[in-house]
């Protein structure tokens, strides 16, 4: 599940966010378990993508301190919630252009064989 508006990181993070969620669109979540679901990601850079994807309105989150650990607590905002969505639509729409290229490619071929059948 990708989408096409964020990059790697931000796509990885999204994930972990939507699956530590499990349909709430507010929920704790500690930077250990958004890291482990996410591949490629550092507690740095967590903060950063967090920023990033708050800036961009996909979530809001306040870092605090929850049993002498920190703790994000995060709320999905409606482009965050709809994520999931968007990034199938636009791998279905990325699927479907390559098959219609490839059918174009198929269809030239054909036509390049029977042209090359009546002309010679």
């Amino acid at each position: 599940m990708w989408n096409a508006t964020l990059d790697r990181r931000e796509n990885e993070v999204m994930r972990a966010l939507l699956t530590l969620s499990a349909g709430r669109a507010r929920f704790l979540a500690a930077p250990g378990e958004v890291i482990a679901l996410a591949k490629g990601v550092d507690e740095a850079a967590l903060e950063r993508t967090l920023a990033s994807l708050a800036q961009d309105g996909y979530v809001d989150y306040v870092s605090t301190e929850r049993k002498g650990e920190q703790t994000y607590v995060v709320e999905l905002r409606p482009k965050g919630r709809s994520f999931a969505r968007t990034a199938h639509t636009d791998r279905r729409r990325v699927i479907l252009k390559l098959l219609l290229a490839a059918a174009c490619g198929l269809a030239s071929a054909l036509i390049g064989l029977v042209l090359k059948l009546l002309f010679s």
